[in-house]
């Protein structure tokens, strides 16, 4: 329960229509318990001389207090249903809003499908919680209280023995509830695993389809959802012996109220219509007895649930400092400074991967690094947008730690293209466009001939608004990484950084995009990581990477004659494309 405490925020929030909501409560159970005392008016009414009239007005009362009850319970509906849906609402955006703000290293240890569970059926375990859980328990407990006043006024003796099975209905309601909980959280654990195997398998299914493994994704996702199965099945079986146990208390319950009753009327101490009123009050307690059962369910679930949510509402969002006005639109210079930083990935303390590096890039200046695999280029560029922060050392963007700026304020001075293409399943144009700070046609088209898109694009019979495939499917791997280059350029960054982004292109579209690239972009500050001699030999500086470190540093004729890992890097180049002008 006490995960659930979490929602005070958006209960309060939303105060003024749930106190509504109680009030009617209130209403519709006070209602529902005057309209018996009727029935027994009119049942004593006909125990002799009676006429038509003397019946039929308790009775009248009796359908205009139910009707009453009735309209006051649609209120109740009304007013906390539909605010369980406005909370929804919050917290779906609070969550998904929450995720956008989490680190790279979040995302590194957390699944998609995970994600996806605790955003979809967790959280709808809790909006149940929210709607029918705080309205059953609230009208449980208040047809309790004045169904037990009611009765207490007719009977004390009644009362006392209608309500022996209480004590057992309290401890058995502890007991399972627990076994609940843990049987729910385990099914929405399972659930997950369900989600995670299946958003993988469907955008990896190209993959299975060329290995040929659909049996045995079939067979894991069978042997997941027989778990699943099993689980729903064992919590089933157990609310349904609970709801058995609970209906067979309150039957049991009348009989002790038959007997005695009837010895009360025998003896003069009550009235026939008192004995048929107090079975009514009786009676009107087994669906709250019973909802015990199912109100004690949903909030087992959405105690589960709001834990799994918690868990990613209580995880570290990315820091940023509070920026002020002037920071708001500032344009950078692009002078970035590297002062003795190095690296390492959380839970790697003895393996850094970058170490030391100390690096000044002068604003429009274009800078190549180059280094053999796992030797830290992909590292040392993510740390410029802050995707990673470095454990030590420092890095300054026109003199200022980047760490003391603002994220937005640093991150709008970058365009980032990842070794990784990602495209939204939208056309050509919205995702060049989704790097542009403005809707403007033109940048789109002026961007893409910057990429060596354009030519590429208009061969399609829509052209830009081509619609794409999940993660661009319908384009080739070196069309998607002229798209991300594209986007990237129309955000007009003041640094641009390329990491590996041309590797799926062949060696001469690579030279003219970067040649493109120095012409259109002539005072933005580039950074390119690539293995090809041919484009980074027109940078202006060229960085060689060994084990984390700076191993050398030049112009391309400077590393040339230092002949030392460059040159070596140089002379197995062009060794392979004589091999190849050979074949």
């Amino acid at each position: 329960m006490k995960n659930l405490l979490s929602l005070k925020p958006y209960l309060l929030r939303y105060r003024k229509s749930l106190a509504a909501g109680f009030v009617c409560i209130i209403l519709t159970n006070i209602f529902s318990v005057i309209g018996p005392k009727y029935i027994g008016i009119a049942i004593d009414s006909m125990t002799g001389p009676f006429t038509i009239g003397s019946v039929s007005g308790p009775l009248a009362l009796y359908v205009l207090f139910a009707l009453l009850s009735g309209f006051f319970l649609f209120l109740v509906r009304q007013k906390i249903i539909v605010t369980s849906r406005h909370i929804e609402f919050d917290l779906k955006n609070d969550y998904y809003r929450h995720l956008q703000r989490l680190p790279r290293k979040f995302y590194n240890s957390t699944t998609t499908g995970e994600l996806i569970s605790r955003g979809s059926n967790d959280m709808n375990a809790v909006r149940d919680f929210l709607g029918p859980g705080i309205m059953y328990s609230c009208n449980t407990f208040f047809k309790l209280l004045f169904a037990l006043v009611a009765m207490i006024a007719l009977s004390p003796k009644l009362t006392f023995f209608a309500l022996l099975p209480a004590p057992i209905l309290s401890y058995s309601v502890y007991r399972i509830g627990s076994s609940m909980h843990k049987r729910s959280k385990k099914i929405q654990e399972s659930y997950a695993a369900i989600t995670n195997l299946v958003q993988e398998n469907l955008s990896g299914i190209r993959i299975v389809k060329s290995y040929v493994r659909e049996p045995f994704e079939i067979s894991r996702f069978d042997s997941l959802n027989r778990d699943y199965y099993d689980k729903n099945l064992s919590l089933a079986k157990l609310e349904a012996l609970f709801y058995a146990f609970l209906t067979a208390l309150t039957a049991f319950s009348l009989l002790p109220v038959v007997w005695l009753g009837g010895l009360s009327v025998i003896d003069g101490t009550m009235t026939i219509g008192g004995i048929a009123q107090f079975i009514v009050y009786v009676s009107m307690l087994s669906w709250p007895i019973i909802s015990i059962g199912w109100v004690t369910s949903i909030i087992q679930r959405a105690s589960s649930g709001m834990m799994r949510l918690n868990e990613i509402f209580g995880a570290e969002q990315e820091t940023s400092p509070d920026g002020n006005d002037s920071d708001t639109g500032k344009k950078a210079t692009g002078f970035l400074s590297f002062r003795s930083v190095s690296f390492h990935y959380p839970g790697q303390e003895n393996r850094p991967v970058l170490k030391n590096i100390t690096l000044d890039i002068a604003p429009g200046s274009k800078i190549a690094i180059v280094g053999a695999t796992g030797s830290g280029k992909s590292t040392l560029v993510s740390l410029i947008p802050r995707l990673y922060d470095p454990a030590e050392g420092s890095i300054e963007l026109d003199g200022t730690d980047i760490r003391v700026l603002p994220l937005d304020t640093l991150r709008e001075q970058i365009g980032f293209v990842p070794q990784v293409n990602f495209l939204f399943s939208d056309t050509i144009e919205n995702n060049i466009n989704w790097g542009s700070r403005e809707n403007c046609p033109d940048e789109v088209i002026e961007a893409s001939r910057t990429a060596m898109l354009y030519d590429d694009v208009m061969d399609f019979p829509d052209g830009f608004r081509t619609m794409l495939g999940e993660k661009g499917i319908n384009l080739s791997g070196g069309q998607k990484q002229r798209a991300c280059i594209s986007r990237a350029i129309a955000w007009k960054p003041r640094i641009l950084v390329l990491d590996d982004a041309l590797s799926a292109v062949d060696t001469g579209t690579e030279a003219r995009i970067f040649e493109a690239l120095l012409e259109k972009l002539p005072e933005t500050t580039i950074i390119l990581i690539s293995h090809r001699i041919s484009t980074v030999k027109n940078c202006s500086r060229i960085i060689v990477l060994k084990d984390g470190m700076i191993a050398e540093s030049g112009t391309h004729d400077e590393l040339l004659q230092q002949e030392y890992l460059y040159a070596e890097l140089y002379n197995q180049q062009l060794l392979e494309e004589e091999i190849l002008s050979i074949s």
